[in-house]
């Protein structure tokens, strides 16, 4: 039964020249907390779900040992690695801004492992960028080697693929001496974040529409609309439906899985625009 207190208001003022705001509020867009023996990611939008971690510049394969809760992603050979050897992942932003990231890696104490990295980012076939203020450094512990909550360049958001690595920056192991070929480095709590875009057009000084409920099951109902294109896009911004609303004001998600959705408004009369996240349970 759908209930009123479902009811979700969706209030957006923008000013002329104003062409995007957000919600503010951090969805994780994927994440690796690696509760098992695997590098895929265990948590985010359904979009990069699939997505794995990965090391490249010639370290051994990546095995899963204890970590700061459960398991990390450990490596070894980080020998003769600097500006080479890297944890790497990729991911989906689209439909996301203002992306956020947090990690943590761990050094060997018997075996010890590279002690200076930063973080770099990549945007489809583009070049390898650094991220500002990402360089730190690591220890033998799960407290050095913390990033909380990165601020990744504006150029990532609402993309289709983005890559991010922590790359060595230096030879130096995290006891002083070089990084041999036994130095172990382990990687864990990976979460990278974003906050819905939603797109306005300059035109509009205040529109207020009624879009319900939110999360839904079946049904999407749409009120206080004028002469309208309505359309639903999937994660991914392919787009689902397209329906007028003089014809319809109600749409069926029965069919669809389950998972996050847009959905896009835009006022036939005065092209204003309007998009909100659905989730369809």
């Amino acid at each position: 039964m759908k209930k009123k207190n479902l009811l979700t208001v969706l209030t957006i003022i923008a000013f002329v020249g104003l062409i995007g705001i957000n919600t503010n509020a951090q969805d994780t867009l994927v994440q690796w907390t690696f509760p098992a023996d695997t590098g895929v990611a265990d948590g985010g939008i359904i979009a990069n779900l699939t997505q794995v971690i990965e090391t490249s510049g010639g370290t051994s394969s990546i095995q899963f040992k204890n970590g700061l809760t459960t398991k990390a992603a450990q490596a070894t050979g980080w020998d003769a690695g600097a500006d080479a050897k890297k944890w790497k992942v990729e991911l989906k932003t689209t439909g996301y801004t203002d992306i956020k990231l947090s990690s943590i890696i761990s050094t060997g104490g018997s075996n010890p492992g590279p002690r200076d990295f930063k973080v770099q980012y990549k945007v489809g076939s583009g070049s390898w960028t650094d991220v500002a203020n990402s360089e730190f450094q690591t220890a033998n512990d799960w407290t050095t080697g913390v990033l909380s909550d990165l601020t990744i360049p504006a150029a990532c958001a609402d993309q289709n693929s983005l890559q991010l690595r922590w790359i060595m920056t230096s030879d130096t192991a995290n006891d002083g001496s070089l990084v041999d070929s036994t130095g172990t480095c382990k990687i864990d709590d990976i979460f990278i974040k974003g906050a819905i875009i939603i797109n306005v057009n300059e035109n509009i000084l205040e529109t207020k529409v009624n879009i319900y409920p939110n999360p839904t099951t079946d049904f999407i109902n749409i009120e206080n609309l004028s002469a309208s294109l309505i359309k639903l896009y999937n994660i991914i911004g392919k787009e689902i439906l397209s329906v007028n609303s003089i014809d319809c004001e109600k749409i069926d998600v029965s069919k669809l899985n389950s998972g996050i959705y847009f959905i896009k408004i835009e006022n036939i009369a005065d092209k204003s625009v309007i998009s909100q996240k659905i989730i369809i349970q």
